[in-house]
């Protein structure tokens, strides 16, 4: 998760909006739905897991996991083309700083 925080934070803005809550920056639950596609879980499994790992939020700096709606919300704003292609951009320049993070 830290690893997908540190990709997004150099990729996106914090939020999408400046009338946003700021409850959660943009890299932060970018690095929720990186872990809800790694194990390949619904929107509301996803919110259960998370709530019941304080050290995974913590990795990434929340202190609550964000609720299911916030996340299908999140991952419809950056399916966006400019945004893809942004965190692609970002992977490849983060892979080239810190090799093993990337191992062949």
């Amino acid at each position: 998760m830290r690893v997908a925080c540190r990709l997004a934070s150099e990729a996106l803005p914090d939020y999408a909006s400046r009338f946003s809550r700021h409850d959660f920056t943009l890299p932060q639950l970018f690095a929720c739905l990186v872990f809800r596609e790694m194990l390949g879980l619904s929107y509301r499994r996803a919110e259960a897991v998370l709530a019941d790992a304080p050290d995974w939020l913590a990795a990434v700096g929340l202190t609550r996991a964000p609720d299911r709606n916030t996340l299908c919300r999140t991952n419809a704003v950056l399916l966006k083309v400019a945004n893809v292609g942004r965190l692609l951009d970002a992977m490849v320049s983060l892979a080239a700083r810190v090799p093993e993070l990337f191992p062949i």
